[in-house]
């Protein structure tokens, strides 16, 4: 009976811990990405491509083809659309129709150096 007290108890203290570190965690990589937070781009699925734009994030509104490619997203998406700014008006891009393109790079003052690729994480951009 105390055993089997002790066992629950362990139990519990075990998941609570992993509970707390993950909340840490998680509140962690919220706040590092939404302080230094990359422009995000779209682009035409294939190269030479084009990608319409709408008058609101639906695809029944009017369209028209972008001039030039690619376009800064200006927003969070609607319905998987994207809102961009063309020559200062806004239009919304389809998501099924373009790439995405997030320029994220790491930023620290010595970088990892060589990594090989059994290495948890390796990657060519990756702090130390």
């Amino acid at each position: 009976m105390i055993m089997q007290q002790v066992r629950d108890t362990r139990q519990r203290i075990k998941y609570a811990f992993l509970t707390v570190t993950a909340a840490i965690a998680v509140s962690a990589a919220a706040s590092g990405t939404a302080s230094a937070q990359a422009p995000t781009y779209v682009d035409a699925q294939k190269p030479g491509g084009t990608v319409k734009l709408y008058s609101a994030p639906d695809i029944k509104s009017s369209a028209i083809d972008a001039p030039t490619l690619p376009l800064l997203v200006q927003g969070a998406s609607q319905h998987d659309f994207y809102p961009v700014k063309v020559d200062g008006k806004p239009y919304w891009v389809d998501g099924m129709d373009v790439k995405v393109v997030r320029s994220a790079q790491a930023r620290c003052s010595q970088s990892a150096g060589i990594q090989a690729a059994g290495t948890l994480g390796a990657a060519a951009n990756r702090c130390q």
